[in-house]
């Protein structure tokens, strides 16, 4: 690993940057290439879709560009072809609706003292990312498998349809974009790519603690739900969530209260961590490109509140490795990330000896030559689903496969 492949270099966990606002960058290609390109991702988006709904019916229309007011999604939504089966569960929850109305903040909404960030769907960077991970998977071939998992925010997982389209929520419908448009486009566009969908696991846990209240992010909670369908996609029997000895820590405010700020206090939340045990270390580049010791979650005993989210495996870095002393099968993977990211990969400790963290944000190298150099039999693309809605972003990470 060389210096100069790291875009941003630090001296130890940093507060991470608030990438996800409403505007999105512009560039790439002339207008009339996305255009073209376009027009063919929804063809074949729309083969994927009316196989999945049986010949000649009408193929659900995908999400509105403009970022319409919230239209639910139909009642029965078949999965994609390639999702894995369900992980079985004792009884799916259904959302609650908040007891207030919720109020506009500007970036985010808020009720019952919760914040919810909106989406907003975008066209143009959606069949752009959709062409990112093509590439991704083309340039992997045979050298990697790769897995793609979008993380879904917690408005739509967390609360009714009734209470969106009741109160005329302008945020887009994050089920009809994930499982209407991004994830039937990949496999259609490249079925090699392995793609896990996310939103009915962790809707069917809609009443755990499953996202943060004061942050875009979800929990570790929500993050081994993940996990969980991950493994499912893999092959692999996940860890018992009851096998990893938690900690808790109260009062942690994130991004979301900050940008709320006193127009709405929003309350403090709950961080519960989940540690890996066994023989499990970090290293992550300092100021002087060196790779400093760090735990794979630090005890957070003591640490200011606001800083909680840094003792998941150090926070935001260009690069980091997870190792598992106890695995001695030589196996390892890759992932690709980001913030949630931080949550995911102690549980890949598991069934990796060695876990190979690269943030798209910062990371300058190439993600096919870094799997080739450590051996990575899995290279997994972790990303929130506000990524697919940031074309800027969408063009550093397809620059990591290029």
């Amino acid at each position: 690993m060389e210096r100069e492949y790291l875009r941003r270099q630090n001296s130890g966990p940093q507060r991470r940057p608030q990438l996800y606002g409403r505007g999105r960058g512009r560039g790439g290609p002339p207008w009339i290439v996305w255009v073209l390109l376009a027009l063919a991702l929804i063809v074949l988006a729309t083969v994927a879709v009316v196989k999945l709904t049986g010949g000649g019916e009408a193929p659900e229309e995908p999400p509105e560009s403009a970022a319409p007011a919230y239209s639910p999604p139909p009642e029965s939504a078949p999965a994609p072809a390639s999702a894995p089966d369900p992980t079985p569960e004792p009884a799916a929850q259904t959302p609650q609706a908040p007891q207030s109305e919720p109020q506009d903040l500007g970036s985010l909404m808020a009720a019952d003292g919760f914040g919810y960030a909106y989406y907003h769907f975008d066209e143009e960077a959606a069949n752009q990312y959709i062409l990112a991970v093509d590439a991704a998977g083309q340039a992997l071939s045979g050298t990697a498998s790769l897995y793609s998992l979008i993380a879904p925010t917690s408005m739509d997982v967390l609360l009714p349809e009734e209470y969106l389209v009741q109160h005329n929520v302008n945020s887009s419908d994050q089920r009809k974009a994930l499982d209407r448009y991004l994830i039937p486009s990949i496999n259609a566009v490249n079925p090699e790519v392995k793609t896990v969908p996310l939103f009915e696991a962790l809707r069917g846990h809609c009443r755990e603690a499953i996202y943060y209240g004061s942050d875009r992010t979800w929990t570790q909670l929500g993050a081994y739900y993940a996990y969980v369908e991950f493994c499912g996609a893999k092959g692999l029997e996940p860890a018992a969530l009851d096998s990893f000895a938690k900690e808790e820590y109260q009062g942690f405010l994130g991004g979301l209260a900050e940008e709320a700020g006193e127009a709405y206090a929003l309350d403090p939340d709950l961080v519960a961590a989940y540690l890996p045990g066994g023989k499990t270390s970090l290293r992550y580049y300092d100021d002087d490109g060196e790779l400093a010791e760090w735990p794979v979650i630090l005890n957070g005993e003591g640490y200011d509140s606001s800083l909680l989210y840094l003792i998941f495996a150090a926070g935001d870095h260009a690069y980091k490795e997870l190792a598992n002393e106890d695995l001695t099968d030589g196996s390892a993977c890759v992932v690709v990330q980001d913030s949630f990211g931080n949550y995911f990969i102690p549980f890949l400790t598991r069934h990796y000896q060695k876990v190979v963290v690269v943030d798209y944000r910062y990371y300058e190298g190439s993600v096919k030559e870094l799997a080739a150099r450590e051996g990575a039999a899995d290279v997994i693309l972790l990303n929130s689903l506000f990524l697919t809605s940031d074309s800027s972003a969408v063009e550093r990470l397809a620059g990591l496969f290029g």
